[in-house]
């Protein structure tokens, strides 16, 4: 059986976080954002490029304003990089996936 490398939600996000030293990517998006649905598919592309060396989590601000606000996320899609509690990144807006890919390596 092959390891998840996709989640949902604050308690998926703060799990990962306390038990992984892998780079976390946290998307943070809302329903009705066109520029999330286009990011959603380039992160997991991304995240399985990666051959489990991190994990993507999805987080609905809508659901989890509390960690939108903790993040000081202000905007959807913000994409926030974790080893750890450490904070490496925070990408506002869509970018090119070159971009993400070159933010990715150089945070692994």
């Amino acid at each position: 059986m092959s390891e998840q490398f996709v989640f949902q939600g604050r308690l998926a996000f703060e799990k990962l976080k306390a038990e992984s030293n892998k780079l976390i990517l946290l998307e943070v998006g809302a329903p009705h954002c066109g520029a999330c649905e286009t990011l959603k598919p380039l992160l997991h592309q991304l995240t399985t490029e990666q051959n489990g060396n991190c994990y993507l989590v999805d987080i609905d601000m809508t659901e989890d304003p509390d960690l939108a606000v903790e993040l000081g996320v202000r905007s959807a899609p913000t994409v926030v990089l974790f080893k750890g509690d450490r904070q490496l990144e925070k990408i506002v807006g869509l970018k090119p996936k070159k971009f993400y890919a070159e933010t990715i390596q150089k945070s692994l």
